[in-house]
């Protein structure tokens, strides 16, 4: 079966993806997998930015969102007259002629990557390139214009190694459509902050930092840095977490029911000298 993995850390937001999917597909008719997708408004390869944090402590990620090509793909269950299938190969395809009018199929992709050409009254999509793969290309336009190789294609048996080992995972795994699409380093959550001393508002080094999971107990730990500063990244999401704060002279600090709803910055935090 033919998959997609996108690594995270490894883009840096050139959008090359999206630009070869606009060069590949604009004004070039490959009946019979795709018509032409129009100059604007269709991103069957789409580079989304995701702003993550507060101020001062904010992160930009980026993601690939193509067709996630699903085992179980919806799109298909609502379309008639075999307007969407499924290749052996694993790759799903919108028939040009047979989902015209079918404007139903768009809706029922719950990741909104299959655009309405008003013009052609069709469905359209990713195909992974299907009509290079057929002439002996390797991969989709957009893995090739990748320069940092952020995107890898191929058999899910030749990435299985890759997937198990950096942990990759779908999006919306709770849809149960069982995407093609694998994702290294998907965002999650992070709990941030500075310490400082409160006398005099200096930043405090190798505070000890224990951050624990309220539900299960995982516990985390951590040490400032040279400003103060401590990060745990790769938290659960909608958890509750507690944290303590200790070092030796000082106070031992503690913040209870942090909610990873959202990343949190927890900003300056003051530890008191002992007397």
């Amino acid at each position: 079966m033919k998959i997609m993995v996108f690594d995270s850390g490894r883009c840096n937001g050139r959008y090359n993806c999206q630009i070869a999917c606009k060069d590949e597909h604009v004004d070039n008719d490959w009946f019979p997998y795709a018509k032409p997708q129009p100059d604007t408004g269709h991103f069957w390869m789409r580079l989304d930015e995701v702003e993550r944090g507060q101020y001062p402590k904010v992160k930009l990620v980026f993601l690939a969102r193509p067709c996630m090509h699903c085992a179980d793909p919806p799109c298909m269950k609502v379309a008639s007259g075999g307007a969407v299938y499924k290749r052996d190969d694993g790759i799903v395809i919108i028939d040009p002629d047979k989902s015209k009018g079918q404007k139903q199929i768009v809706d029922a992709c719950p990741y909104g990557a299959i655009y309405w050409n008003e013009e052609l009254g069709i469905p359209q999509k990713c195909t992974f390139c299907v009509h290079l793969l057929e002439q002996g290309w390797k991969t989709p336009r957009c893995v090739e214009a990748c320069p940092t190789a952020a995107l890898r294609f191929g058999e899910y048996e030749e990435l299985k190694d890759l997937i198990d080992d950096k942990g990759a995972e779908v999006l919306y795994p709770e849809l149960k459509t069982e995407p093609r699409v694998y994702y290294i380093g998907l965002p999650k959550r992070f709990v941030a902050g500075a310490v400082f001393r409160s006398e005099d508002a200096e930043p405090l080094e190798d505070v000890e930092i224990k951050l624990v999971n309220s539900a299960n107990g995982a516990t985390f730990e951590a040490k400032t840095d040279n400003y103060g500063d401590f990060e745990f990244e790769g938290l659960e999401i909608n958890a509750e977490y507690s944290i303590t704060m200790k070092k030796k002279g000082y106070y031992q600090e503690e913040i209870r029911s942090l909610r990873t709803e959202d990343d949190i910055y927890l900003g300056k935090i003051l530890l008191r000298a002992e007397r």
